[in-house]
């Protein structure tokens, strides 16, 4: 009789511990995540052959003749872990996988610079899908993110 206690509480703590520990089954989905940084201004008229894919969807919303892409950051994110694109003038873009709902991931996006929170917030994207985002001044221009997801 005490040993069957014994092997029902081992039985049931075992378990328990495994739910507490990935709660999410094998660790949830991994999120890819590219972030294409683009410097656009009016300083003179370029489309940058690498965006071709997106340089309608730019004009369109932005208005600039210049559109130069700097720099792209491919990453493989986990749910709730943080990946990081760095950025011009010791800037970094963080991008946190919060949960998904249905067919849209939900990303906190947090913009440093020299390790100062300059800009938070979160979004939602479909699976696939991209937003471009304004951020700050920089070379006579400004910087874009374009950040777009699959799962």
């Amino acid at each position: 009789m005490r040993l069957r206690k014994y092997i029902i509480v081992l039985f049931l703590s075992s378990v328990l511990m495994m739910g507490l520990a990935d709660p999410l089954g094998a660790a949830g989905p991994k999120i890819n995540i590219v972030v294409k940084t683009v410097l656009a201004s009016q300083n003179a008229k370029f489309a940058d052959p690498r965006l071709s894919d997106l340089i309608k969807e730019l004009q369109s919303v932005f208005k600039y003749s210049s559109y130069r892409l700097l720099s792209q950051n491919n990453m493989t994110v986990g749910m709730k872990k943080t990946g990081r694109a760095s950025l011009p003038e010791n800037r970094v873009l963080k991008i946190t996988p919060i949960g998904i709902r249905g067919n849209r991931t939900e990303l906190r996006l947090e913009l440093f610079k020299k390790n100062r929170q300059i800009f938070q917030t979160v979004i939602q994207l479909l699976n696939p899908g991209a937003i471009t985002v304004g951020g700050p001044k920089y070379k006579g221009g400004y910087l874009l993110f374009n950040i777009s997801n699959s799962f």
